[in-house]
C-alpha cells in the first residue's frame, strides 16, 4: 500500500535567527531569516516592521542560523548566510538579484566523519559564528567541532607568495572561494583532556585570534548525588592561531587562555559579554554567573536554591533581594549595553541584570526588582539595530532593538528607550548621602590624579555646586522600556486536535480544533480549508448575474444644486433569455435619514433599465460621472439614472463602401478610465479613449501596435499604485515623449498586451511606448521574467505546441541535466518531443506508458481541443496588507494558474536573461551562484531593435497552481473594471462554459466596520479567482501570497461593493462587502476579519491563558471538551498525614506538579459553561468521546465522556489512576446571562486504577482503557458503574488506543504496536499480531484505501512506519508478526492523529481513510492512500526532481527521509511519497516539467491529474 506525506501547515515559531544584510531594495534597513525545523523565512525590515520575501521547506532539519561577512561582502556590501542541519552539515547561501532569492556558495559535509557515523536523536547541534566572521564552528557529537575558517583579505590567501595566484582545473583563482578547507577539531584530544559532554559553546569577541569558550560537564551528576558531585561544570576559553600556506591549506594551534572548574552542575547557556566588557554570563536555573579570563566567578543568586546546590561565592546582595524567588529553566539572555543584560524567563517576564564596573573588571551583578515587561515565551534572544527614517536625519537614526523568537507564541520585535522619571528614592536620600559623596569625590579623586598627574594649579570645584548638581542629576533618572515594533505570528506546539462543526453563514463546514501551545500562550487554533466569510443574504434572483457583476460608486448630481450625492450601482447581465439580458440595479437607502445603500433590500422598483443583449464589462467613467457599458456588439456611455448618452457600434467601415460590416462580437475587455479595451472573437483589438472636455469616448490609434492585422489572445489596463515602473523606466533617448504621466510615479496607467505567440508586452500611457517584452518564457510560465529587450512583436499566431516546443529546446538547460541538441526544423521539434523515450523504470515504466498513452488520448478527447500552453487570463492588480506591491496574475488553458511579484530588475553589465530558474523550491538555479544563463527568444518575425523605452523589471513567480478545468471557455478570457479582463462567455448563452476571471478586490478597513479600531483589522488588496475552482489570492506582509478556496461548487461572478466616502454618509455601513454568482445563485457576503491569513490555512486563534492537553468534539450536542493542563504545588506526607518536607526560607518554594480541569466550551462564544476541577496531584492522561451501552435511551446507546487520569504521589509512591464518566446534560439557562441552550457537565461514575488510566476508546458499546500493562473492556453498567468484561497483558505504557468495528490497535511506549481482536461470546481480546522491535510508538491509527488496509504508527523520533497483517505470507509466522512495508522520517514528532473519510468518487461504498497529523513542532501533515500506478508514476518523478532540480543549500531530499534500519537489506522508504519534493513539480516551468516527464515516460497532464487527485487538506 502506498502513501503520500504532505505537510499542510509548516512548522509554527522561531527557533534560530539571524538579523544581516542581504536585499539591497530601496527603503530596506535589514533582514531577518528565522528557522523552525524545515522551514526557512526570509523577511525584510522597514521602519520596524517585517515584509515577507521568501519561504523554504528545506530538505534537512536547521540547527543554526548566522550572517557571515565574506570577501564579496566587501564589494556588494551584504552579508552571507550560514546555515547548520542536524545530520552534520553547513551550507553557505548568498542573495541573488537575477533569482531574487538565496543561491548555494557551497555545503560542508560531516557525516561521514568517525564522530558522526552514529548521531542519536538527543544530540543537539550548535553553531557559532565569530564575532568578526574569521571562522564558523558547527558542534559534532563525542565533543569535536568541525571549524571552516573564511577569507578576510588578499593577504590572508597568499601570505607568503602573493604575487603568485592559484588556479584551479577550471581556472578561477582560489581567492573566489570565500573559505579555507574546513577541519575537524577534537577538543579532548586537542584543547584539554577534561572537556566532555559539551553544553554550549561561543565565541568571544575583542581578541586577536578567533576565541572559543566551551562549558562542559566533566562529570554528569543529579540532584541526588549533589553531596557527592557538586559544582560539577567547567569553562575552558582557548584561541586558534591559523597559518596559511601558499597553496591555501591551513594549519591551526590552540592556545588554552583560561581553566574555570567548579562551576555549578545546572548550567546551561552562556552569553559572551560586549567587546568593551570582558568575560562571559552563564545562565542556570537558580543564579546568573559571570566569569572572566583570570578565572574570577561571581554569582547572583535568583532564589535561595543557588547556595544550596552550589559553592560558588555570591555577589552582596541587599535584604529585598534575599526574598526574591525566581526560576531561570529555559530562559534566555542577550547584551543590550555594555552593562546591562536583558534576562527573559519561561512566563515572559524580562528583567535587567546590570554589571557593576570598578574600572575595566566587573565588581558585582544586581538584577532589576520589578520585570521590566512581560513578552513571549523565548527561544531565543537577540540585540539587533533598525533605522528609522523619521528623525529627520540623512541616513536616520541606529535604533536599537530586541528580537525575541519562540516557538510556542509570537516572536517579537521590541525597541528599547529610555525615558527620564522621577527617583523618589534619591530624594529620600539626598540629603544622607551628600556630604559623603562629595567627600569622597573630594578626598578620592581628586588626590588620586594628583598622584598620578601631579598637583593642580587649577581651583578645586565648589562643594556647594557639586551637590546641587548631583542632586538635580538624583531627581531624575533613566528608565529602560521596551516598545512593541512588530511581530511574527504563531501558534505554537499542537497538543492535541479533533474535527468540529461550525456554519458558514448557513452552511456546516468542517473545522480542525487545535489545542495549542503551552503556558500564558495556551489555548485553541481554530484551522478552516476554506476563507470564512459572512452570509447576507441568498438567492438574490432579482438581480441576476449568471454571466457578470459589476458594481461601482457614481457621482449623481443634484436637481438645481450642482452638489454631486454618491450612489451605488450595479449591473448585471444573463445568458437567457437569447442572446442575452442586462440589468441596471440602483440599492435603496437603508433609511431615510441615511445614505448607506442596502443591497439586500433591493427590489424590482430598483432596476433602472433592463437591456437586451450580454454585458461584457462596465465601469465608472468620466471621473465616476457615467457609466461605460461593454456588450457584445457595442459599447455605451450611460448617465448615473441609466439613460444613454453615446452608443459607438461595433462595425468595419471602410471608405471604399458605403456599406459597414459588423465585426466580431466583443468577448472581452478592459475599463480604466479614460481608456477602453476591447478583444473580439477572432483576436482582433478596439482601442478607444474618452475626452472628458467632451464627455465623448473616441478611437484611439494603434498603429503602434502593429495596425489591424495584429492579434492578442487578452490584455489588460493596470495603474501603477507604488510609482517602482516609472522610477526603473530609462530610454536611449532623454527627450522622449511618454506623454502626460505623474512626476513621482504614482497612478500611472499601463497597457499590458499578449500576442498570440505566447509575446507579453507593457506599454506606457497615454503616448504608447512599448517599455517591456518577454516571449517564450512567459508562455511557458518560467520562475523570473525580464526585459528580451526586442521590438514590438508581429502577431502571428502560433499554436501552443509549437510555444512548448520552442521553449523546450531554447530554455537554460542545467550542467547536470543535459538538453537534447537538435538542429531540425519546428516541425521535427515536435516530433522529438512526442517520441517515447527508454523509461527508468524498467518493465514497470513501459507499462504505465502504454497505459498512459490511452489516458493521454483520451484526455485529449475531453479537453474540447485546449491547447495547454495558450494564455487564457491576465491581470496586473495590487497585492498586499500595508504596502500592496503590483503581482502578475496569469491563467493558462491547461489549468495552470501563476502569480508573480514585480520587482526592480538588478542592473547586470551582460544581457539580461529571459528566464530564470530559481531554488526556491519553484523551479531550478544556475550552476553557479551569481552565474546567470541568456535565454534566447524567437526574435526570427521580430524587427530590429527599436526600442524607444526600456523598463528595468522583473517578475518572480511567487505562486503556482494547477487546477482540473472541466468545461473549458476557449472564447472567454477578459478583463474587468480593476484593469482584468472581463468574459462575456463568447456569447453563447451555455451555463456549462464557465468564466475563469481574476477579479481584484480590497477588504474594509476598521473605519468601515462597526465597534473596531484602527489598528485591529487589516485591509487586504487580493484577487478573486472566479469559475469551478473558485478562490481567494491573498498577500500578507508576514506570510506572503496564499491561495484559499472560497467553498463554492462554482462562481460565475463576482464584485467587490464599493467604499462610500460621501460627507454625507451618516454612520452609514454598506452590510456586505462582495457579490458573487454562486452555484447558490445571487449571494451577498460580508468579510470576516477575524481569521489570520499567514498560514497556508485561514486560522482564528482562541486565546485562554493555560493550556489544554486533550480535546474531543461531542457530535450530539456541538460541544468542546478540553482539559487544562495547570501548574500546582506538591507536598508529600507520610502515613501520619504529616507533611514530610517543607520550605524553611521566603525564597524556597514547594515544587510544582501538573495538575488538570475539564472544561465544557461552547464553540460558537468559545466561553466555559462548566468544568470540573481534580484533586491537585491528578492530571488528566486522556479524554474521549464514547458511545456505551445505557437504558437511559431509545436507542440503547449514548455518548459519554470518558477520562483517563494519573495520581502522582511522590518518588517514593507508585503512582495511581482513575477512569471517569461524564454525560453533558441540558439545564435551564438564564435569560439574562444565556439567552441560548445551556449544558453542565455531570459524572456519572469514577473507577479507581492501580496504575495510571493512559488511553481510552469506544468498542462495540464498551470501554476499553489502559492501565500500567493491562487492557481493560468495560461495560457502563446501569449508568453508574464500570463492569470488566475482558483483559489482556500488552507492553509497558500504552500510548494510543483505536478501534474499528471489534479490532482493537494498540501503541505501546516500548512494544510498539500490537493488533487486537474482541469477540463477546465468550468476551474475550485476542491478540492477532504484534510487531517484534522494541520502538516507542507515539501515535497508531488504521489505515486503508478500497480493498486494502495497513497499520500506521510513529515514534518519537519522527519515523513513520506502515505495517500489513498478511497470514499468508511466510514472513508473518502464520499471521503472529506485522510486516513493516514502508518506513519515512517525517522529521515531526506526532502526538495526535484525526482519521477522515475520502471519497474519491460519488459512488464509493467505503470511503479511503485520510490521516490528519498534529505535530509538536505546529506542523500538521497529512498521509493520504494512492494508488499503485500513480504511486509508480510518482516515485519515477521524485527521482528526477532529487536528481535535476538544485535543492536550496544543495541538500538531498532522498537522505532526509531514509531511516536507518539494521534488520533489512535495502531501505523502505519508497512506500511513501514526498509532498515537499513532489510539489517543485508544480512550481516548474512548462518547459522543465515536459522534460522531466519525458525522461520516465509519462505526459505532464498525466502528472498533474495524479498530483490534483491528491492534493488538498481534507
Amino acid at each position: 500500500m502506498y502513501a503520500l506525506h504532505q505537510e499542510i501547515l509548516a512548522p509554527s515559531g522561531v527557533e534560530f535567527a539571524a538579523w544581516l544584510k542581504i536585499t539591497a531594495t530601496e527603503g530596506i534597513q535589514s533582514n531577518l531569516v528565522v528557522a523552525r525545523s524545515n522551514l526557512l523565512r526570509i523577511f525584510e525590515v522597514r521602519e520596524e516592521k517585517f515584509y515577507h520575501v521568501r519561504t523554504h521547506r528545506l530538505h534537512g532539519i536547521v540547527t543554526g542560523l548566522e550572517g557571515v561577512k565574506v570577501m564579496g561582502s566587501l564589494e556588494d556590501g551584504r552579508d552571507r548566510l550560514l546555515v547548520g542541519f542536524k545530520d552534520a552539515k553547513i551550507a553557505l547561501l548568498e542573495w541573488s538579484d537575477a533569482l531574487y532569492d538565496f543561491t548555494t556558495v557551497s555545503i560542508h559535509t560531516y557525516e561521514r566523519a568517525p564522530q558522526c557515523l552514529d548521531i542519536k536523536a538527543s544530540f543537539r547541534s550548535l553553531l557559532r559564528v565569530d564575532p568578526i566572521s574569521r571562522c564558523a564552528a558547527l558542534l559534532l557529537p563525542q565533543d569535536a567541532l568541525a571549524v571552516l575558517p573564511f577569507h578576510q583579505n588578499e593577504e590572508l590567501i597568499h601570505p607568503t607568495q602573493g604575487d603568485q595566484i592559484d588556479v584551479d582545473s577550471e581556472g578561477s583563482s582560489r581567492s573566489d572561494i570565500p573559505y579555507f578547507p574546513s577541519y575537524i577539531l577534537d577538543l579532548p584530544q586537542s584543547v584539554s583532556s577534561s572537556i566532555h559532554n559539551i553544553i554550549d559553546f561561543t565565541f568571544l569577541p575583542g581578541f586577536h585570534n578567533p576565541t572559543i569558550a566551551v562549558l562542559f560537564n566533566e562529570r554528569q551528576t543529579w540532584t541526588g548525588r549533589l553531596e557527592e558531585a557538586k559544582d560539577t561544570c567547567g569553562l575552558i576559553i582557548f584561541s586558534m592561531s591559523n597559518s596559511f600556506s601558499s597553496w591555501g591549506g591551513m594549519s591551526s594551534a590552540f592556545t588554552v587562555i583560561t581553566n574555570i572548574t567548579n562551576l555549578p552542575y545546572d548550567a546551561y547557556a552562556l552569553v559572551p559579554c560586549t567587546a568593551g566588557v570582558a568575560g562571559l554570563v552563564i545562565l542556570t536555573p537558580n543564579s546568573v554567573v559571570y566569569v572572566d579570563q583570570a578565572t574570577k566567578k561571581l554569582m547572583l543568586p535568583v532564589n535561595g536554591w543557588a547556595t544550596r546546590v552550589s559553592d560558588v561565592s555570591v555577589v552582596p546582595i541587599s535584604p529585598a533581594a534575599q526574598t526574591r524567588d525566581l526560576a531561570l529553566e529555559g530562559s534566555r539572555a542577550t547584551f543590550i549595553s555594555e552593562t546591562t543584560l536583558l534576562l527573559i524567563l519561561t512566563d515572559g517576564n524580562a528583567y535587567t541584570v546590570t554589571l557593576a564596573m570598578d574600572g575595566k573588571t566587573v565588581s558585582g551583578l544586581s538584577i532589576s526588582d520589578k520585570p521590566l515587561a512581560k513578552t513571549t515565551i523565548p527561544s531565543l534572544a537577540m540585540s539587533v539595530t533598525t533605522t528609522s527614517t523619521h528623525t529627520g536625519a540623512s541616513n536616520g537614526d541606529d535604533i536599537p532593538c530586541i528580537f525575541v523568537g519562540s516557538t510556542q507564541g509570537p516572536s517579537v520585535l521590541l525597541r528599547t528607550t529610555m525615558t527620564e522619571e522621577d527617583d523618589v528614592d534619591a530624594e529620600m536620600n539626598d540629603g544622607k548621602n551628600a556630604g559623603l559623596a562629595a567627600g569622597v569625590e573630594d578626598e578620592d579623586v581628586y588626590d588620586d590624579d594628583a598622584d598620578i598627574y601631579g598637583p593642580s594649579h587649577a581651583a578645586a570645584p565648589d562643594a556647594k555646586k557639586k551637590e546641587a548638581r548631583r542632586r538635580d542629576e538624583k531627581k531624575r533618572k533613566l528608565k529602560l522600556q521596551l516598545l512593541l515594533a512588530d511581530y511574527l505570528p504563531s501558534y505554537g506546539s499542537i497538543n492535541d486536535m479533533v474535527f468540529g462543526l461550525t456554519r458558514n453563514g448557513d452552511k456546516p463546514a468542517p473545522i480542525l480544533i487545535a489545542a495549542t501551545s503551552t503556558s500564558h500562550h495556551g489555548g485553541f487554533t481554530l484551522f478552516q480549508r476554506d476563507l470564512p466569510v459572512k452570509v447576507i443574504k441568498r438567492r438574490m434572483h432579482i438581480l441576476g448575474g449568471t454571466k457578470g457583476l459589476w458594481s461601482f460608486a457614481l457621482q449623481k448630481k443634484g436637481n438645481g444644486t450642482g452638489d454631486a450625492k454618491e450612489i451605488m450601482m450595479i449591473i448585471s447581465t444573463d445568458a437567457n433569455p437569447s442572446p442575452g439580458f442586462s440589468r441596471i440595479t440602483i440599492p435603496p437607502f437603508a433609511s431615510s435619514v441615511s445614505s448607506t445603500p442596502s443591497i439586500a433590500n433591493i427590489s424590482n422598483n430598483d432596476i433602472t433599465a433592463r437591456i437586451q443583449g450580454t454585458s461584457v464589462g462596465a465601469g465608472p467613467f468620466f471621473g465616476g460621472l457615467v457609466v461605460l457599458q461593454v456588450m457584445t456588439g457595442s459599447i455605451r456611455v450611460l448617465e448615473s439614472d441609466g439613460t444613454e448618452r453615446q452608443v459607438i457600434k461595433d462595425i468595419d467601415s471602410s471608405s471604399s463602401s458605403t456599406v459597414s460590416t459588423p465585426r466580431a462580437r466583443i468577448r472581452a475587455c478592459s475599463i480604466s478610465d479614460p481608456y477602453v479595451l476591447i478583444l473580439r472573437e477572432d483576436d482582433t483589438m478596439g482601442l478607444f479613449i474618452g475626452e472628458a472636455s467632451k464627455g465623448k469616448l473616441r478611437r484611439k490609434d494603434m498603429s503602434m501596435l502593429g495596425g489591424k492585422t495584429s492579434r492578442y489572445l487578452t490584455g489588460c489596463f493596470f495603474t501603477d499604485h507604488t510609482g517602482m515602473l516609472e522610477k526603473n523606466i530609462s530610454s536611449p533617448n532623454p527627450k522622449i515623449d511618454l506623454g502626460q504621466r505623474s512626476s513621482n510615479g504614482l497612478n500611472n496607467q499601463w497597457l499590458l498586451l499578449v500576442r498570440p505567440q505566447g509575446i507579453l508586452e507593457l506599454w506606457t500611457l497615454p503616448k504608447m511606448t512599448l517599455a517591456f517584452s518577454v516571449g517564450t518564457p512567459f508562455a511557458t510560465l518560467e520562475n523570473v521574467l525580464v526585459d528580451s529587450g526586442e521590438a514590438v512583436a508581429l502577431s502571428v499566431p502560433v499554436s501552443a505546441t509549437t510555444i512548448s516546443a520552442t521553449a523546450a529546446v531554447s530554455s537554460p538547460a542545467l550542467p547536470n541535466v543535459p538538453a537534447p541538441v537538435i538542429t531540425r526544423n519546428q516541425s521535427q521539434m515536435q516530433d522529438v518531443l512526442m517520441t517515447p523515450v527508454e523509461s527508468e523504470a524498467g518493465d514497470i515504466g513501459v507499462t504505465a506508458t502504454n497505459k498512459e498513452k490511452a489516458e493521454s488520448t483520451n484526455s485529449a478527447k475531453e479537453m474540447d481541443g485546449r491547447d495547454n500552453g495558450v494564455i487564457e487570463q491576465v491581470l496586473v492588480a495590487p497585492l498586499g496588507e500595508t504596502i500592496p506591491e503590483l503581482h502578475l496574475f496569469v491563467l493558462l488553458r491547461s489549468g495552470q494558474l501563476a502569480v508573480y511579484q514585480a520587482i526592480p530588475a538588478p542592473v547586470l553589465s551582460h544581457p539580461s536573461p529571459s528566464a530564470i530558474e530559481t531554488p526556491n523550491g519553484k523551479g531550478v538555479e544556475p550552476t553557479s551562484p551569481t552565474s546567470v544563463i541568456p535565454v534566447a527568444t524567437p526574435s526570427s518575425t521580430s524587427p530590429p531593435n527599436s526600442r524607444l523605452a526600456h523598463l528595468r523589471l522583473a517578475f518572480v513567480k511567487v505562486l503556482s497552481k494547477t487546477f482540473e478545468l472541466q468545461n473549458s471557455n476557449v472564447n472567454g478570457t477578459g478583463s474587468g473594471p480593476g484593469g482584468g479582463m472581463i468574459s462575456s462567455g463568447g456569447g453563447l448563452a451555455d451555463l456549462k462554459k464557465f468564466s475563469r476571471m481574476f477579479v481584484p478586490f480590497k477588504t474594509p478597513s476598521s473605519r468601515q466596520l462597526d465597534n473596531q479600531s484602527e489598528n485591529e483589522i487589516p485591509t487586504y488588496s487580493g484577487v478573486f479567482f472566479t469559475g469551478e475552482n473558485p478562490s481567494w489570492i491573498i498577500s500578507t506582509d508576514r506570510g506572503g501570497v496564499h491561495l484559499f478556496p472560497s467553498g463554492h461548487a462554482v462562481v460565475h461572478a463576482f464584485t467587490a461593493c464599493p467604499v462610500l466616502t460621501s460627507k454625507d454618509l451618516r454612520g452609514g455601513v454598506i452590510k456586505g462587502e462582495f457579490l458573487i454568482y454562486s452555484d447558490e445563485g445571487p449571494t451577498l457576503l460580508e468579510w470576516i476579519p477575524e481569521f489570520e491569513l499567514n498560514f497556508p490555512l485561514p486560522a482564528r486563534s482562541v486565546p485562554r491563558g493555560r493550556a489544554y492537553s486533550s480535546v474531543v468534539f461531542d457530535p450530539s450536542t456541538s460541544l468542546v471538551v478540553a482539559a487544562a493542563a495547570l501548574q500546582a504545588s506538591f507536598a508529600s506526607f507520610d502515613e501520619d498525614n504529616n507533611r514530610i518536607w517543607t520550605p524553611d526560607a521566603s525564597n524556597i518554594s514547594d515544587p510544582t506538579t501538573e495538575c488538570s480541569t475539564l472544561e465544557l466550551i461552547s464553540p460558537e462564544l468559545w466561553v466555559s459553561m462548566d468544568g470540573y476541577e481534580f484533586a491537585t496531584n491528578e492530571v488528566v492522561n486522556a479524554v474521549a468521546c464514547v458511545t456505551l451501552e445505557t437504558a437511559s435511551t431509545e436507542t440503547g446507546s449514548k455518548e459519554f465522556i470518558a477520562v483517563g487520569t494519573t495520581i502522582n504521589r511522590g518518588e517514593d509512591l507508585a503512582a495511581k489512576g482513575a477512569t471517569y464518566i461524564f454525560e453533558i446534560v441540558e439545564v435551564v439557562a438564564d435569560s439574562v446571562l444565556a439567552p441560548h441552550r445551556w449544558y453542565k457537565l455531570r459524572l456519572r461514575c469514577r473507577d479507581d486504577a492501580k496504575g495510571p488510566v493512559t488511553a481510552l476508546c469506544g468498542l462495540n458499546g464498551y470501554l476499553v482503557s489502559s492501565m500500567g500493562q493491562k487492557i481493560f473492556v468495560r461495560a457502563f453498567d446501569s449508568d453508574e458503574r464500570l463492569v470488566g468484561i475482558a483483559f489482556m497483558d500488552v507492553g509497558v505504557y500504552v500510548t494510543s488506543l483505536r478501534t474499528i468495528k471489534n479490532l482493537l490497535l494498540i501503541g505501546d511506549a516500548v512494544k510498539s504496536v500490537s493488533f487486537v481482536a474482541f469477540q463477546e461470546d465468550p468476551y474475550k481480546l485476542i491478540l492477532l499480531a504484534k510487531d517484534t522491535r522494541h520502538l516507542c510508538v507515539t501515535a497508531a491509527d488504521f489505515f486503508f484505501a478500497d480493498n486494502d488496509m495497513a497499520i500506521f504508527t510513529h515514534d518519537e523520533e519522527g519515523i513513520l512506519r506502515l505495517y500489513d497483517y498478511n497470514p499468508l505470507d511466510l514472513e508473518s509466522r502464520d499471521g503472529r508478526y506485522l510486516l513493516m512495508r514502508s518506513e519515512f522520517n517525517s522529521q515531526a514528532e506526532y502526538r495526535t492523529t484525526a482519521l477522515i473519510a475520502r471519497r474519491t468518487s460519488t459512488d464509493t461504498v467505503v470511503p479511503q481513510a485520510k490521516l490528519i497529523c498534529g505535530a509538536t513542532n505546529g506542523s500538521i501533515a497529512a498521509i493520504t492512500p494512492v494508488d499503485e500506478l500513480a504511486a509508480k508514476r510518482l516515485q519515477l518523478l521524485q527521482g528526477q526532481l532529487t536528481r535535476n532540480i538544485q535543492h536550496i543549500a544543495g541538500l538531498n531530499p532522498r537522505a532526509l527521509r531514509i531511516v536507518r534500519n539494521d534488520y533489512v537489506s535495502k531501505t523502505l522508504s519508497k512506500g511513501v511519497l514526498d509532498a515537499n519534493l513532489l510539489v517543485h513539480f508544480e512550481n516548474s516551468s512548462i518547459t522543465k516539467q515536459i522534460e522531466m516527464t519525458k525522461q520516465i515516460g509519462t505526459e505532464v497532464r498525466i502528472v498533474q491529474r495524479d498530483w490534483m487527485a491528491l492534493e488538498g487538506p481534507w
